[in-house]
Order: structure tokens, then C-alpha cells, then sequence
């Protein structure tokens, strides 16, 4: 079997072929790195790239696995949540070349396609998975890759937002979350004291809205080091994600913990998340770097996911984009 599947929910254009294990035979992305001048991703601009740049990476991935379009199996794309200009772009490109061709589609959940990164991995259930990237901070506890159920998320900011508009607090530039990291290898940890909102880690919510204005008037003061003001952000960010995230592992006896989304490239909570997995010996699942951001092999393993509990899945051609998610139970398949 041949998947192609498709990801444009943000700034990313992706494409990606997998075979039935979930194993990429091709892939691609392209960023759109014109938003770092505005300071933060630029709607229209994104969704007009999108429709620029989609088919040639289509055409690069297909030659690239030596594959013709009308022998792909199955097709598939993110239908949201996510900038809906963005997503109308790869999801109407692919419900169009599944219609043409007459083979299956199915549209995907971007939040649970974070998770199934993981999907062709060893893991255990039951699981809590944590969701931490641009737009999302939430917590789910997981019984099957079907079975997930929403723990707890953000009251504001998500841990992605934090880093990029602390980043531009601090005149570093845009996306932020790497430029911190790299920053906070270099500085004090401990030099500046910060709050920890909603600190309490049987809580399964967060808050950053807070912290940001506390480091804005600790910069705004003046004396501090970019250095040290991003190692002090950067662990307590660290701290919050991963103290809520094993207290409900161990409340719950997970087998696994997952981890995904954009801030899970992040150097120090990688190595946080793997420290606590060894003292309470529990599987972490932290994705490669490359598939933390947005990718179409993580869109492309959900979908196989569904097929997987129900060979029969299919998404029908009113399946629209949407820009927010609201629910409990998180599925792979959105529509």
C-alpha cells in the first residue's frame, strides 16, 4: 500500500509518501521563512505559498520514490485544526485527487497527528501523552491510539507562543523557541527567579500569560543577561511541562510517556523527560527533531492508524477545514 499524505496547517508544506508500516519512502518540507520579518506568521501569506509550493513538492516526493500519482492507495491531509486559509490548501488539493482518482480519503486531526509521530514506535499503553508546540499545550491519557481523552490544556498562551514572544520581547527574532534554547545553553538557570503559574503538578492545566510578563517587566528593568533571562524562561517552561506531565504518568500508571509538538525539540526538555523516564522507569517516546514540527509523515502514520481500527475508514468530500479543536476524545480521523 501507497499513502500519500499532505500537511499545510500553519507555515510547513508538507508531503509525504509512507508504505503500510508507517516507514516514509519520501519526504518533504518547506518553511516559509518570509514570516520572520513580521514578526510572526502572516495568515494570507501563508495560505498563497502554500498553494505556490504544494505541487511541486508533490511532484518532487513522487519522483523521489519512483511512484506515479494514480498508483497511491490512499490520500490524506490535515483538515485542522490550524489556519484555515492554510488548511483549505492541501486539503482541497487532496480531496481533489482522491475524488479524480476514486481511492480513499481521509482527513486528519493535526493535534492527534502530533501524536501518532509515534504511531510505528514500541509503545505501551496505557499512556499520557504531552501535545506542547506553537498553538497547543495539552495533556492526554491514552488507552489505544483510538482511546485518548483530554487531561488538560492551556487557560491562555501555549508553551510555543511563550518562547516565540518572549523571544521578540527580547529583540532575538522569529520563531523563537530555538534561538532560546540555543541562548539558554549559555546562561544561568538560576539567576533570575521566576513564577511558576498554576506550579501546583497535580494540576493538568497551564498558564503562561503570566510568566511572559514577568520576564517583560525582569527586561524591561534592565541588568539582565538575554543569556540568563532565556536559561531562567527556558527551565521554567521545562519544569511546568514536565513535572505535570509525570505526576499524571505515575497517577495513572502509565507504561509510556509521549511526547510531541514543536517544543518537544527543545534541548533541555528532551533531557528532562528522559532523566525523570529513568528514575521511574517508564518508556519516554520523544520524536526526532525533524518530525517535532510539522511534518506529513506524522499526518500520514494517524491516518494508517485509523485504517488500522477500521479498514473501512473514509472522509467524506464535505470534509472541511477547521480552526479550532473542541472536544474530549481526540481521534485521527476530524471528519
Amino acid at each position: 500500500m501507497r499513502l500519500l499524505a499532505v500537511e499545510t496547517s500553519c507555515d510547513d508544506s508538507a508531503v509525504a509518501l509512507l508504505d503500510e508500516q508507517g516507514n516514509a519512502l519520501a519526504e518533504l518540507v518547506y518553511t516559509q521563512s518570509v514570516h520572520g520579518g513580521h514578526g510572526g506568521v502572516v495568515p494570507e501569506i501563508a495560505s498563497r505559498l502554500h498553494m505556490t509550493v504544494l505541487p511541486g513538492l508533490i511532484r518532487e516526493v513522487l519522483e523521489r520514490s519512483g511512484t506515479s500519482l494514480d498508483s497511491i492507495d490512499v490520500f490524506a491531509a490535515t483538515a485542522g485544526p490550524g489556519l484555515t486559509g492554510s488548511l483549505l490548501v492541501g486539503l482541497s488539493w487532496t480531496k481533489a485527487a482522491a475524488f479524480a482518482l476514486e481511492k480513499p480519503f481521509l482527513g486528519i486531526n493535526h493535534l492527534s497527528a502530533h501524536l501518532h509521530i509515534h504511531h510505528n514506535s514500541s509503545v505501551e499503553f496505557p499512556a499520557v501523552a504531552l501535545l506542547a508546540s506553537g498553538g497547543h499545550t495539552m495533556i492526554f491519557h491514552m488507552t489505544s491510539w483510538q482511546k485518548c481523552v483530554l487531561l488538560g490544556t492551556t487557560r491562555d498562551d501555549a508553551a510555543g507562543e511563550a518562547f516565540d514572544k518572549t523571544a521578540k520581547l527580547m529583540g532575538l527574532g522569529y520563531p523563537g523557541g530555538r534561538i532560546i534554547d540555543e541562548l539558554a545553553e549559555k546562561g544561568d538557570s538560576e539567576s533570575i527567579p521566576l513564577p511558576h503559574p498554576l506550579g501546583n503538578k497535580r494540576l493538568p492545566e497551564f498558564s503562561f500569560s503570566g510568566l511572559k510578563t514577568a520576564v517583560r517587566l525582569v527586561w524591561e528593568k534592565g541588568g539582565v543577561s538575554e543569556k540568563d533571562l532565556s536559561a531562567s524562561f527556558r527551565k521554567t517552561v521545562c519544569d511546568l511541562l514536565v513535572s505535570k506531565t509525570m505526576y499524571q504518568a505515575g497517577k495513572l500508571n502509565a507504561r509510556s510517556v509521549l511526547v510531541a509538538g514543536g517544543v518537544s525539540a527543545n534541548s533541555l526538555l528532551r533531557s528532562a523527560f528522559q532523566l525523570e523516564g529513568e528514575k521511574r522507569n517508564i518508556n519516554i517516546f520523544l520524536p526526532p527533531s525533524k518530525h517535532a514540527m510539522d511534518n506529513a509523515v506524522m499526518v500520514g502514520r494517524a491516518a494508517l492508524s485509523a485504517l488500522e481500527a477500521d479498514p473501512s475508514a473514509r472522509s467524506s468530500a464535505s470534509c472541511n477545514a477547521f480552526s479550532r479543536w473542541h472536544g474530549k476524545m481526540l481521534s485521527p480521523l476530524s471528519c
